[in-house]
């Protein structure tokens, strides 16, 4: 299959490269952003081979391919400039649609995530089969090294997300990756087992286990986007360098432990299921099930 070609299909029947505000993937769909969906010819995009369906979806023009939607998307971005940007969507008022940014974000995040998530969950229970079946010794470094290797993307997944989420809104990966980081650090990790009373700069801290959670980098890399770009704008560009990186980490990492690790402890345990669960077991069941992909989601299950 020639993905290229393929790409250059595609490109002219949504209108053209200058048609396009943005272009990112999930699993099986491209996702575009385009000027003027109008331009696009739906019906042709759907007779290319590997192209399953077209969707439009809010301001998204979503083009199902499925399983090789990531080297459509590789062959599109090598020949053309277009890539992941953070899209200002609108509604058909011109307002902005606040539900499609914050599952842009979300969707846009995890995307990336998904081989190294999908992997090691595979991996996880592989292993879990073999120690069923005594076919593995548990005790031994074989299993050791195989189990760190299938925990990795979820005990780590604060960096992951910090990065994604990073480029997702085109800010440096890699300082939201910091931001993560210094959370699992093992000074910071260490105060979990303090039984003082903590503070910092005078402020009562309340310190949260950031390891494997979600909600928390969400929100803290959505702050950290527009703090970066402020600081671009006021900084002189000699001093960017390491001016900007050093204030973007002395404002985030601070304002997520004192702030955004408290409040997703705080939503998670304010949920208020045992107040449902007095009310109505079964209601309760019910609305639980409902949201709770959504819980696991933002990392507050």
């Amino acid at each position: 299959m020639n993905y290229d070609n393929l790409g250059k299909e595609i490109i002219d029947l949504v209108g053209g490269e200058n048609n396009i505000s943005s272009l990112e993937h999930c699993a099986t769909r491209l996702r575009f952003v385009l000027k003027d969906t109008d331009q696009a010819d739906n019906s042709k995009i759907n007779e290319l081979p590997k192209v399953l369906q077209v969707v439009e979806q809010g301001r998204q023009f979503q083009i199902i391919i499925s399983n090789d939607v990531a080297n459509v998307y590789d062959a599109i971005v090598k020949n053309y400039s277009i890539g992941q940007t953070y899209a200002k969507e609108e509604n058909e008022s011109g307002k902005r649609n606040i539900i499609n940014i914050i599952f842009s974000y979300i969707s846009g995040t995890f995307s990336p995530l998904l081989p190294a998530l999908a992997g090691s969950g595979m991996l996880k229970a592989l292993l879990e089969i073999l120690k069923s079946l005594n076919w593995i010794n548990d005790k031994g470094a074989t299993f050791a090294i195989l189990n760190a290797t299938s925990n990795a993307v979820f005990y780590f997944l604060p960096i992951f997300i910090g990065m994604s989420a990073s480029k997702k809104l085109n800010v440096n990966p890699y300082i939201g990756g910091v931001v993560a980081a210094s959370l699992l650090e093992p000074s910071f990790t260490n105060l979990l087992k303090s039984e003082e009373n903590l503070t910092f700069i005078g402020r009562s801290l309340v310190v949260t286990d950031f390891a494997s959670t979600v909600f928390s980098l969400l929100i803290a890399i959505a702050i950290y986007a527009p703090l970066e770009r402020l600081l671009k704008r006021w900084v002189p560009k000699v001093l960017q360098l390491f001016l900007v990186p050093m204030l973007s980490l002395i404002i985030m990492v601070p304002l997520t432990v004192l702030v955004f690790g408290p409040f997703s402890e705080y939503v998670s345990s304010g949920i208020g299921i045992d107040y449902m669960l007095g009310f109505s077991r079964i209601l309760t069941g019910v609305i639980i099930a409902s949201f709770w992909p959504f819980l696991v989601v933002l990392g507050v299950h």
